[in-house]
């Protein structure tokens, strides 16, 4: 293969990690499948992340208009799609893992949500743009090199005015701090990617930074969350 354009260097890097080593291409599908089927596991559950209803409670999940819009990316079975629906969002969630996308689909009888199979940093999304997009637990399975289609990808459908969140690994906590150079060289990303809160700001630097902290505890909230000390989370507006 001989490198002429942008989408070819992105595929000979994607073969680094052939065999499901990026955790977010549909080659992980039968990884999250299986995971998602055990019932012992954190993320068997229905349970919203704490991050949500405390944004909610501080007033920074409010919109000027009704007819809000949510895109949920690596939505796993729905669990904060349907709290963002019963919020009422409009929600479209998103997953590489077919068994996610059936369970999360029979979960959502009732609430104003649908899910597709996709893969969010490779393939078209219909329906941007949105008012609000969420990732917990997606990018920091990305491979380095996708971090840039991850970046386009968010550019494509969040509207103007719209807010951005995500979760993930807490360097220190979880996930491993091995520089992106390493990360290629091994071919793997050893169970997922932590970042700094600092990391965060800068790679969304585009955006306007609105919250940034460690994942809520449950008891910060009267109801049942999904919460775990070696998560955190940052909010952000685009202007």
């Amino acid at each position: 293969m001989r490198i002429t354009t942008y989408e070819d260097l992105m595929l000979l890097l994607d073969g680094l990690y052939a065999g499901g080593a990026d955790r977010s291409s549909h080659d992980a599908a039968p990884f999250w499948d299986n995971l998602l089927q055990q019932q012992d596991h954190p993320l068997h559950t229905d349970r919203p992340d704490a991050a949500l209803l405390t944004w909610q409670e501080e007033g920074l999940l409010a919109a000027e208009r009704d007819g809000r819009r949510a895109l949920d990316v690596g939505c796993g079975l729905g669990r904060n799609s349907r709290w963002l629906a019963a919020q009422g969002f409009t929600v479209t969630g998103v997953d590489i893992a077919p068994y996610a996308v059936a369970e999360a689909t029979r979960r959502s009888t009732g609430h104003t949500a649908e899910y597709l199979v996709l893969d969010f940093v490779r393939e078209q999304l219909p329906g941007a743009p949105f008012d609000l997009v969420y990732d917990s637990g997606c990018f920091h399975h990305l491979a380095p090199h996708r971090r840039i289609s991850y970046m386009e990808a968010l550019r494509e459908c969040l509207a103007p005015g719209g807010l951005f969140g995500i979760c993930t690994f807490t360097a220190g906590q979880m996930g491993t701090t091995a520089s992106d150079e390493e990360l290629l060289l091994q071919r793997g990303l050893e169970g997922g990617i932590a970042y700094t809160l600092d990391e965060l700001r800068e790679m969304f630097s585009w955006l306007e930074p609105v919250d940034s902290r460690q994942m809520p505890a449950p008891h910060d909230h009267g109801h049942e969350v999904f919460s775990h000390d070696f998560l955190q989370v940052v909010l952000f507006r685009r202007g």
